[in-house]
């Protein structure tokens, strides 16, 4: 197995989270090349927001050459307008990763979270303390937890398909 570099993405129209994390063989080890979360402002109109998320994961495959996206999938809510932007979130980290011809992997949360933790109904602190454990490391990052589900669904991808 050579080095593999994923690209997990917790699409939001107020905060994505992003993460870039690198499994090395032989011992499968993951290592965290970036985290970050991109917060819009008010300001921002959606179709502003929409290019900034397209432009910036286009310079995160650019920079870094993912073999994989991985991300959150929306789920059937009871709001049909952050249905629908999410959904156009979705699209945007979608054709960037598209025209670079990057394989995309979408996990729903209670499968993300069952994997993580062995329970589809954890808290987001559940998620956060076993993806401390499962890294060894602290991550007292932000208050969101955005980086911390964008860590989580890549792992998931990890834990299900390479370990």
């Amino acid at each position: 197995m050579k080095n593999k570099i994923i690209l997990g993405v917790d699409p939001g129209f107020n905060i994505t989270g992003i993460s870039i994390i690198k499994i090395k063989p032989p011992k499968k080890k993951i290592k965290i090349l970036k985290i970050k979360e991109i917060y819009f402002l008010k300001k921002h109109n959606f179709k502003k927001k929409m290019n900034i998320i397209y432009l910036y994961i286009k310079k995160i495959i650019k920079k870094y050459k993912p073999n994989k996206l991985i991300m959150e999938s929306i789920f059937l809510g009871k709001n049909v307008i952050s249905m629908k932007r999410l959904i156009q979130c979705q699209s945007s980290i979608i054709l960037a990763a598209i025209q670079k011809k990057i394989p995309i992997i979408e996990y729903y949360p209670k499968t993300i979270k069952f994997i993580i933790t062995g329970n589809g109904n954890s808290t987001k602190l559940d998620i956060k303390k076993k993806i401390e454990k499962i890294l060894n490391i602290s991550l007292n990052y932000s208050k969101n937890f955005d980086f911390v589900d964008s860590l989580a669904v890549a792992i998931c991808y990890i834990k299900k398909h390479i370990f």
